[in-house]
């Protein structure tokens, strides 16, 4: 009972845009929740990513209580015309706390925001009995990767490195069997759906966490977006997360010592069926 309305990349690499529409509809169909793709099936829901082919439909629209999401770029003429004609839609549909903050400090509503992370699939895999060490870089300079790794060759530790944007979802998955725990250092996220899937697979996360926020694609008078972080949906159960070189020791032994259950954590906060029934409470 939900019209999605968005444009399929063409780009055949699974990253973090592409995972949030699968997230949608395999949650959707999980659910049992009829969808179509860019055509009027049902008669009022409409999800519409602003995209050319979401703005182009959401120009056709007579009412207002479409949502507009899971994805809003703001700096463009798309997100100008959102920003001034909040009476266009029920609301904008933001993955994390940073997104929220953002917007409203550009000027948008805070009564037309919500917050909605697309949900993260269970995932289970037969995993090593060994520690081994996934190590998981975005966006962050060789340098603090190497440290991790001098780090773990120094003390005799197994690991494996995966690269954002150099590898195929094979490649992860391998990893989340070879591996027993995650070290992540990467860059501020919006949701973080690679690290959330490594939680529900029940690998715990080490975060190097950002107290900045810095994306290339955003203007000069945006970098200094509020409540950066790498993971805003993370809790005592799921890792640890610290912030500078002098942190990482005292970090890792509390990590390597710990008993995490981040499946749990995923279950009840993120999945499948947790984030449609929030997606249609906002329909509501």
């Amino acid at each position: 009972m939900i019209n999605l309305w968005y444009e399929e990349s063409p780009n055949q690499q699974v990253r973090g845009p592409q995972k949030v529409l699968i997230g949608l509809r395999e949650s959707l169909e999980k659910c049992n929740v009829p969808y179509a793709i860019n055509e009027d099936r049902y008669a009022f829901n409409h999800l519409i990513q602003y995209d050319p082919i979401g703005h182009i439909k959401h120009e056709k629209l007579e009412h207002s209580s479409c949502l507009i999401g899971p994805q809003v770029w703001p700096f463009d003429k798309y997100g100008e015309f959102l920003k001034r004609c909040p009476q266009y839609y029920k609301k904008l549909l933001m993955p994390g706390m940073s997104c929220y903050l953002s917007f409203i400090q550009q000027g948008y509503l805070e009564e037309k925001l919500a917050l909605w992370p697309v949900g993260i699939k269970d995932i289970n895999v037969e995993r090593t009995k060994d520690i081994r060490f996934l190590i998981y870089q975005k966006e962050r300079p060789d340098s603090d990767v190497n440290y991790v790794i001098s780090f773990l060759e120094k003390n005799g530790y197994d690991y494996r490195i995966l690269r954002y944007g150099s590898y195929i979802p094979e490649d992860y998955y391998r990893c989340l069997s070879e591996c027993s725990h995650a070290i992540i250092v990467g860059r501020p996220e919006t949701q973080g759906i690679a690290y959330q899937e490594m939680m529900s697979s029940d690998m715990p996360l080490m975060i190097w966490d950002n107290r900045e926020w810095y994306d290339y694609g955003i203007p000069v008078e945006y970098q200094k977006n509020p409540a950066p972080t790498s993971a805003h949906y993370f809790s005592d159960e799921c890792g640890e997360k610290f912030y500078t070189k002098d942190e990482f020791e005292s970090t890792f032994d509390k990590f390597v010592s710990t008993e995490y259950n981040p499946k749990a954590y995923v279950k009840r906060e993120l999945s499948y069926e947790v984030s449609v029934k929030k997606l249609l409470s906002l329909f509501e």
